[in-house]
């Protein structure tokens, strides 16, 4: 056991020597693989680094497109109900205008029917009082009758006359 704990030069120079030779064939076979692996790898990480910043700047971009999109269309739809709106209001006053003007139309044919109305019933009227004037004339000289007999002839007329007026009111 006293062996194991000294050291053998020996064993170390060839330990030395296969550490050397394990370095130099690494080195001549397998470095250059491992290295161009890892280098690769890196590679590919930093591109797929730069493609997820650029997927993540073209997503910011067609998020920020279809926001002034949807803002655009936003403010189109307003400007439409506006412009609904402002012809609903015109039509409003058109259909209102139309409306005064057709009871201003109907309101004058009424007074012109009233106006003929009511001449008709004047021109009935004097008909009448010219008739029941030669009436009451024709009374009065039919019966020459004196001062009081022609006012009570007179009175009688113009309550035949008034009454047949009511008659037809």
């Amino acid at each position: 056991m006293e062996n194991l704990l000294n050291p053998d030069f020996g064993v170390m120079a060839l330990t030395i020597v296969n550490f050397l030779l394990l370095v130099w064939l690494l080195h001549k076979f397998a470095w250059k693989g491992l290295i161009g692996a890892l280098e690769k790898r890196e590679k590919q990480i930093a591109e797929d680094k730069a493609a997820a910043a650029q997927a993540r700047q073209e997503a910011q971009q067609i998020k920020a497109d279809l926001d002034a999109k949807l803002q655009d269309i936003a403010s189109q739809a307003a400007q439409k109900v506006q412009e609904a709106v402002a012809l609903g209001n015109a039509q409003k006053e058109q259909i209102l205008a139309e409306t005064q003007r057709q009871a201003e139309h109907l309101i004058a044919q009424a007074k012109v029917q009233i106006e003929a109305e009511k001449n008709k019933a004047l021109s009935d009227v004097r008909a009448q009082v010219v008739s029941t004037a030669l009436l009451a004339a024709a009374k009065i000289t039919q019966q020459q009758i004196d001062q009081q007999a022609a006012t009570r002839v007179v009175d009688a007329v113009l309550q035949q006359v008034q009454e047949s007026g009511q008659a037809r009111a």
